[in-house]
Parts: C-alpha cells; sequence; structure tokens
C-alpha cells in the first residue's frame, strides 16, 4: 500500500479522489499525516506498518475537512494533532449530535459511504497557537499555518528530507477551493498563503498535495504559479485558462466549483 517518495517519507493513495495520506518515518515509530479516507485502506496501510516494525507514534490533521479528520482502529492510539483552529473547528462542527449523520448524507458520496469508519472522526488535539514544530521523535516537521481553504490550515515541510506536504494546495488535478464563509477576505487569505509557501520553497524535492499527482522540485513553483494565476482570474472574472476545468479535467465537478466561488464572490462584492 506505502510507497517511497522521498528518503524515510512514503505515501499512499487512495481510491477516493486521489487523496494522499503520508507516512513519515521516526525513531520510535511514524508520523502519519492526513492518514486516509477508506477504512479498508487505513488497515491495509496499519498492517505494512505493523510489517515494518514502525507503528504511529504520532498524526495530523492538516485542516478540519472531514477526509482529513479520519482515522479507524488498527492505525492504534497516537496522539492526533492539528493546529488550534483546526481544532477548534473540528469541534465546533462535530458539537451537533447529529454531525456525523449529516456528513454521511451530505458530503460522502454514496457510493463510498458504507466505507468510511466515522467513529473516531475529529478526535484531535489542538497545538498550542503559534507552534512551530509538530510535538514528536522524528525529523523536524514545520508548521506553516494559513487560513486559505479552512480554518487553520497547515502546510508542513520536512526540511531535512526535502519535503513539502501542502494539504488541500499546490493540486494538479483540483483547483483552488476557498473559505467563502469563515473569512473576510478568501481571495487575499488564497495568494497570502500562496506567498508563504513560496517562501518555504527553496530546497523542496517532493511536493505531495492533498489531492493529485505528487510533484517534483520542478513542480513546486509551477504549481504555486498555477494557483496564483487561477486566484487573479477568479479575482478579476476573468475566464482561467486552467486545464483543471476544462475539458481535460480529471474530475467534470471541478468546473462546477469553479462556476459556484465565482458566483459568490461576484454576490459578495
Amino acid at each position: 500500500m506505502l510507497k517511497q517518495v522521498a528518503d524515510g517519507v512514503l505515501i499512499h493513495q487512495s481510491e477516493f479522489c486521489q487523496s494522499n495520506a503520508v507516512v513519515v518515518q521516526g525513531g520510535a515509530g511514524v508520523l502519519l499525516i492526513d492518514p486516509g479516507v477508506l477504512g479498508h485502506e487505513m488497515a491495509a496501510v496499519a498492517d505494512d506498518l505493523r510489517e515494518l516494525g514502525q507503528p504511529v507514534v504520532a498524526a495530523f490533521s492538516t485542516h478540519p475537512h472531514w477526509d482529513h479528520l479520519l482515522w479507524d482502529a488498527p492505525l492504534g492510539t497516537a496522539p492526533r494533532y492539528g493546529t488550534a483552529r483546526c481544532a477548534a473547528a473540528a469541534r465546533d462542527q462535530l458539537s451537533d449530535p447529529h454531525a456525523k449523520a449529516r456528513i454521511a448524507e451530505r458530503l460522502i458520496p454514496p457510493d463510498i459511504a458504507g466505507q468510511v469508519p466515522l467513529d473516531l472522526l475529529g478526535l484531535i488535539t489542538g497545538l498550542p497557537a503559534e507552534t512551530a514544530r509538530i510535538p514528536w521523535d522524528g525529523p523536524q516537521v514545520l508548521i506553516i499555518e494559513h487560513q486559505a481553504h479552512a480554518p487553520g490550515h497547515a502546510a508542513l515541510l520536512i526540511e531535512e528530507r526535502g519535503v513539502l506536504v501542502a494539504g488541500d494546495m499546490l493540486s494538479d488535478v483540483l483547483i483552488p477551493m476557498l473559505d467563502l464563509n469563515g473569512t473576510a477576505d478568501p481571495v487575499e487569505d488564497y495568494l497570502a498563503a500562496l506567498r508563504l509557501l513560496e517562501g518555504a520553497a527553496d530546497g523542496v524535492d517532493v511536493l505531495i498535495p492533498g489531492h493529485g499527482s505528487i510533484g517534483g522540485a520542478d513542480q513546486v513553483h509551477a504549481r504555486i504559479d498555477q494557483d496564483r494565476a487561477y486566484m487573479h482570474a477568479l479575482r478579476d472574472a476573468q475566464v482561467p485558462g486552467d486545464p483543471r476545468i476544462g475539458p481535460s479535467a480529471t474530475y467534470d465537478w471541478v468546473a462546477g466549483v469553479h462556476a459556484r466561488q465565482l458566483q459568490r464572490l461576484t454576490q459578495r462584492s
């Protein structure tokens, strides 16, 4: 199930929306970032790690959307972290006793609904505000927090391995998706986040988006530029020449996301 993409860094790509779970090997075990979506896939990842003698000793969710907050019992009971804002948003979402049923009905596609374990959804601990690194016994993982896409979203830089884990940004199959409800200026928030990622890009050899293909060193700035061009076109109500919403798009529903974002921004202005 696991594919090595850098020294001590492995991924599993889900059948669902090319979602990437990231494994970072440390001294006593592994850090698991955005653990996965389907129960049988998470169980298989746990089996692979057991065979490697590398239990999960810590986990991290890059942001508070359901597909990044999942967990399943075979992965163990390691502490699960997120930024303080991410954890607060997850708590708010799940404070309603009907929240999981609503997520299952409205957000999870019907063809996989029975395969997504929701019992342990969102049980993450918020790290203190301004925490710079994930607390664990392994290579330093720097937290780059911003407010693009979701509250408390974090990209992670594993500097000594040359890896940038981007969360739900810098995808080759999904356009930038804005948080249109929780921020006063979603476009500027997104552009600011891209500047942060650009500032961290030097020395990055491997880019891992939340969804889509792994990128090499040549892809890091190319994808930042592509996302920035999309944001400028969206801000200026222009037609973006973006293959992720064109005839060759991987997912035809992404064009609908673009249309809704454009409509909402027009209404806001």
